[in-house]
């Protein structure tokens, strides 16, 4: 009964989903959640045939196809200190304490990540953290669709938004590293409830709560974090926005699976595609 139940709700899950239309072409959006479950599964049929009838898949990132070996080399070069320095050092007393109780936590030893400069290991903490909790990459959004993309009969065409050392470098020249770790620890601990609002507003499609839980809420309480939040989100979205304004402009059917967190809000693409001129339908 729980699994038939479960069945059910997965396919009624409204999730984040938009319908662009230009003259020539037609854009259709989904926003992610890059960690999920089975839960999340299957998705909406109305979404799914879409994505049958398009004919290329856009993704910020195909992670199907990352050289783990440039990104460890990316790592190895740009992603740790190499003067002696370590993370205790570029981080304020306050936030050395909450990053000891949280390794420890964790159950990493100091020694594995002491060398890691602020970005990388967020990256790294919030990883982990979210995949002790159940949660996988392997079964995100975007790794859905870039499953299904392979299996096609031919392959579905892909094409990436981002590079890997563009997203890598994102993280690295963070304007503000001891605060990005500070409000991320932060955010750890607060992480199972954060992450089980954030798979309910994407299953019932709340576009208003999710805004609120990942950019007001914060903002709110970290007003510095706008510059950071500049770096990672909103000057990412302007230059997704225009690859997508070109897209538009192109014949075709174009599938577009991004974070949930870039098509939301005033500063996200949804509303930028709207300025625009675009006719953006919620569907």
């Amino acid at each position: 009964m729980f699994f038939a139940s479960a069945t059910v709700y997965a396919e009624n899950d409204k999730a984040f989903f938009w319908q662009v239309d230009s003259a020539k072409a037609t854009v259709y959006l989904m926003g992610s959640i890059h960690f999920a479950d089975k839960s999340f599964y299957p998705l909406r049929k109305e979404i799914e045939d879409v994505f049958k009838k398009s004919d290329t898949l856009v993704v910020e990132l195909d992670i199907n196809k990352i050289d783990h070996h440039a990104y460890n080399r990316l790592l190895v070069e740009k992603g740790i200190y190499k003067d002696g320095s370590t993370i205790k050092d570029a981080i304020s007393e306050e936030t050395w304490v909450q990053l000891e109780q949280r390794l420890e936590q964790l159950k990493i030893s100091y020694h594995d990540i002491k060398s890691y400069k602020p970005g990388i290991l967020v990256l790294t903490l919030t990883a982990m953290q979210v995949m002790q909790m159940g949660f996988d990459p392997g079964l995100g959004i975007d790794a859905h669709f870039l499953n299904k993309a392979a299996s096609d009969v031919p392959a579905k065409k892909v094409i990436e938004l981002e590079t890997l050392e563009q997203q890598v470098n994102l993280f690295l020249n963070i304007p503000n590293g001891n605060l990005l770790l500070k409000e991320s620890l932060y955010s750890l601990d607060e992480s199972e409830l954060m992450m089980a609002d954030m798979v309910r507003y994407w299953k019932t499609g709340d576009t208003e709560k999710m805004n609120k839980l990942l950019f007001e809420d914060v903002l709110n309480e970290y007003p510095a974090f706008t510059k950071i939040y500049d770096s990672l989100i909103y000057q990412r979205n302007q230059q997704m926005v225009s690859k997508i304004d070109e897209m538009l402009k192109r014949q075709g059917n174009y599938f577009v699976v991004v974070g949930s967190g870039h098509l939301i809000g005033e500063k996200g693409i949804v509303n930028a595609l709207k300025e625009k001129g675009y006719e953006v339908e919620r569907r």
